[in-house]
């Protein structure tokens, strides 16, 4: 049996764990990040991130919304914070996020939420009234996490610790690419750059089997006119292979 041929999506430096991850499990994978992920340089930018890490014992919640943001953070708590303050309650969106903070020594709650959606779910007998949340993230992420918390009563603020950018690609990067069986993709943002280049230099593509990370980037990659998008319930790389081979027939022997 050939072996599939997985283009993987991911922004770095996750995109060479997940390809690597993805050939350990017997198919070929094919890397093109579609997000990149650079740290915030501005010197007045830095000054207020400094400022807001310094006053994170103000908070009851902070949550991340991504491994950047843990590994982002992570690195400002141990210049500013040499014992984390202890009345804080830490959370990952996603096992990979909650994974990532604790192998920082950021003790993360364990939370089944893959999405924000299941984690607003999981946070519902929680009384939020008056409470103070932090969400650790990149410039200009989703607005919907901050939105239902601060229905819930919770005072919301952001801490926004690096950009995403849209990467520079050209005909030629496509003309080149091997015959691609499945697509991975982990997050609306990647997906709408993902399409973007698709239309425009390789259409066909559009007919490969997509594996998105939640129903609501399902739904947003099917009114794209993905004809074969399926929710692999997870943007982890253990949800992504179990979709592939679920969905493909094809468990391969682990080399």
């Amino acid at each position: 049996m050939s072996k599939l041929t997985i283009l993987i999506t991911r922004p770095e430096p996750e995109n060479a764990l997940s390809c690597a991850h993805a050939n350990a499990h017997g198919f070929n994978a094919v890397p093109l990040p579609m997000l990149e992920i650079t740290p915030i340089n501005e010197a007045s930018k830095v000054a207020a991130i400094r400022s807001q890490i310094f006053n994170i014992d103000e908070y009851q919640y902070v949550i991340f919304v991504s491994k950047n943001a843990a590994r982002a953070a992570a690195e400002w708590l141990d210049e500013c914070w040499p014992m984390l303050p202890a009345n804080t309650h830490w959370i990952g969106i996603g096992k990979g996020t909650t994974d990532t903070l604790i192998a920082e020594n950021i003790p993360a709650i364990a939370n089944p939420g893959h999405t924000t959606e299941a984690l607003l779910d999981w946070l519902k007998p929680v009384k939020m009234r008056n409470m103070k949340v932090l969400i650790v993230r990149g410039e200009g992420g989703r607005p919907e996490l901050a939105e239902q918390l601060e229905k819930r009563g919770a005072q919301v603020r952001y801490l926004s610790l690096y950009e995403r950018r849209k990467p520079i690609y050209h005909a030629q990067t496509f003309t080149l690419l091997p015959d691609i069986d499945l697509i991975w993709t982990t997050s609306g943002e990647n997906l709408i750059n993902l399409n973007s280049y698709i239309e425009q230099f390789k259409p066909s593509l559009k007919s490969r089997l997509l594996l998105t990370p939640s129903e609501r980037v399902n739904t947003l990659a099917i009114n794209m006119g993905w004809r074969n998008a399926i929710c692999a319930n997870g943007a982890d790389d253990a949800s992504l292979i179990a979709a592939t081979e679920f969905h493909t027939g094809q468990q391969n022997d682990r080399d």
